[in-house]
């Protein structure tokens, strides 16, 4: 009888916890309902659909929504069509949560086919060249933030984020165009869960080597991703500008405590014949050359997290 009134006492407090953190319901067909509403994430004032329409009419220049997210100018005059100033100070959050929500609502009346206005202009460009450039930039944005990348495109501070990150690959580099190349990584869903296959173009070189008996000396002092994995499944996945001297903070005492625990063990189980096969970790390395993309932190990194990703370790954070 105690373990079934525990069981109920907790399903009350699940059931109380979803009503507060669900609110009440919004009706999203409803065109009176200021499309900010249909979202508790989203940051600023409300608008109306026919403010956000008549804005974009009076602004676009002809051109379709998703070209006003991108440009500059364009976005600037539908912003100051809602009446919200153009300049963010650092010191003044509110205004860049305004326009964000603002660009936001524009973005879900597009979706919803709500967006009533006529386009009469488009630009066609070749952006396969920044597209590399773009993805990474993005990936480390939505990594570092926990964001959507319609948020990304819509908040400034992010787009800032977004193009300091693409600035630091290729200095100079156009803000539209890599907005623009965001945008059409997301539409054609090139956003792909690994970049591995283009990793293979950075003069990669893959090694492995069994744990028990390593040979610190065989490492070399070079950039790269290390795997450390076993028969059951990856443990652990790591990037470092130097190969040799992160595996000999690892192995002189991981900073990552069940690893920590899995090395530490490794040579008891080998000493005691304790099933040595089932027990054995593998190194894994991924070693780029000194003037390949991967000797960047941001190209590492980007490629770290798609690893981690898809061969989900055991012993790190999901990014």
């Amino acid at each position: 009888m105690n373990v079934v009134m525990a069981r109920l006492g907790i399903l009350c407090v699940c059931l109380t916890l979803a009503f507060w953190v669900g609110g009440p319901s919004v009706n999203a067909d409803s065109p009176d309902t200021p499309i900010a509403e249909l979202s508790a994430a989203d940051p600023g004032n409300s608008f109306s659909q026919q403010q956000i329409v008549d804005a974009f009419a009076a602004s676009h220049d002809g051109y379709s929504s998703d070209e006003l997210i991108v440009d500059e100018r364009l976005r600037l005059a539908f912003i100051k069509a809602l009446g919200i100033p153009a300049v963010v100070q650092s010191s003044d959050q509110s205004l860049a949560d305004d326009q964000t929500a603002a660009l936001l609502e524009l973005l879900k009346l597009r979706k919803r086919g709500r967006l009533d206005v006529p386009t009469t202009r488009t630009r066609r460009e070749d952006i396969s060249a920044i597209a590399d450039t773009a993805e990474i930039a993005i990936r480390t944005v939505l990594d570092r933030n926990d964001v959507s990348i319609d948020r990304v495109l819509c908040d400034p501070r992010l787009r800032d984020e977004v193009q300091a990150e693409a600035e630091k690959l290729v200095p100079g580099v156009s803000d539209r165009l890599i907005r623009k190349a965001v945008l059409r990584l997301r539409k054609v869903r090139r956003l792909r869960p690994e970049l591995v296959l283009r990793v293979a173009q950075w003069e990669k070189e893959v090694v492995t080597m069994p744990v028990i008996g390593l040979n610190l000396d065989v490492i070399p002092h070079s950039p790269g991703v290390y795997l450390f994995r076993r028969d059951d499944g990856y443990l652990y996945i790591g990037e470092a500008v130097d190969l040799h001297d992160r595996m000999k903070q690892h192995f002189a005492g991981s900073h990552n405590s069940g690893l920590a625990k899995v090395l530490a063990v490794q040579s008891t189980d080998a000493l005691d014949g304790d099933n040595p096969q089932k027990s054995s970790v593998v190194l894994e390395l991924h070693v780029f050359a000194k003037d390949s993309p991967g000797r960047q932190t941001v190209m590492r990194r980007a490629y770290e997290s798609e690893l981690i990703r898809s061969r989900e370790p055991k012993f790190n954070l999901r990014p």
